[in-house]
């Protein structure tokens, strides 16, 4: 159930945060347990109306999931995460015949190139760049969490960059991949890209650019501001 699949994911995942839109939790138990012991959730894509139909020919959000969460307690043990997911693969299969690929996203900001996919056999088709996220003074956040944060109900007028240059020393914008895996479910599923060499971390850097809006305390006109990666 959805309570107690958030509960965990909230405790053990590295956002501490849930997806809203997940529309199946998995649950993961050890053999002779009713202990909870990790969770996978799956939904539509944050653009439930363009992301499927992009990837793959033909499809639409009714047709496929996305994975955007796993969780595993700290007791887990070795290769708990490719094991659940490889049961959780067999258990769509048989029992959600309507979904015939799966979509997950392994976010180069954290430092992750998606190896827990590539041990479970998904196919890599490269990246999309996201500049989603602001550094704040270190602290990385998504642009939907500074909106709510900082800007969400008020009509002052200024813009959130204005807001958060009044309150942050150092805010710029990160530029991350987006490594994009599918695992397709049944035969026949054309995908519209490339398929692509698994990446490695050592070849990755977590951020491929900062663009900086306020530096040291000074904010810079947008003609003046530095852009390194």
């Amino acid at each position: 159930d959805s309570k107690s699949a958030n509960a965990l994911i909230r405790e053990y995942h590295y956002f501490d945060k849930v997806v809203n839109n997940s529309k199946l939790h998995i649950g993961i138990f050890y053999k002779g347990s009713e202990e909870l012991a990790g969770v996978l959730s799956f939904g539509y894509p944050m653009n439930p109306k363009k992301t499927p139909g992009n990837l793959v020919e033909g499809s639409t959000y009714k047709d496929m999931y996305e994975l955007n969460r796993m969780a595993m307690t700290d007791e887990a043990p070795k290769f708990s995460e490719s094991q659940a997911i490889g049961l959780s693969i067999r258990w769509l299969k048989r029992f959600r015949p309507d979904i015939k690929w799966l979509l997950s996203f392994s976010d180069g900001k954290e430092g992750n190139v998606g190896t827990i996919y590539q041990a479970t056999n998904w196919d890599y088709y490269g990246y999309n760049v996201s500049n989603s996220f602001y550094d704040l003074d270190g602290e990385i956040v998504h642009r939907v969490t500074s909106w709510h944060r900082h800007r969400e109900g008020r009509t002052c007028g200024r813009t959130e960059r204005e807001i958060l240059c009044e309150i942050y020393d150092n805010v710029s914008i990160i530029y991350s991949k987006q490594h994009i895996y599918i695992y397709p479910l049944v035969k026949g599923i054309k995908v519209l890209r490339d398929k692509q060499p698994y990446p490695k971390h050592s070849d990755e850097p977590r951020i491929i650019k900062r663009e900086w809006i306020k530096e040291n305390g000074v904010v810079l006109a947008p003609s003046k501001r530095r852009k390194v990666g």
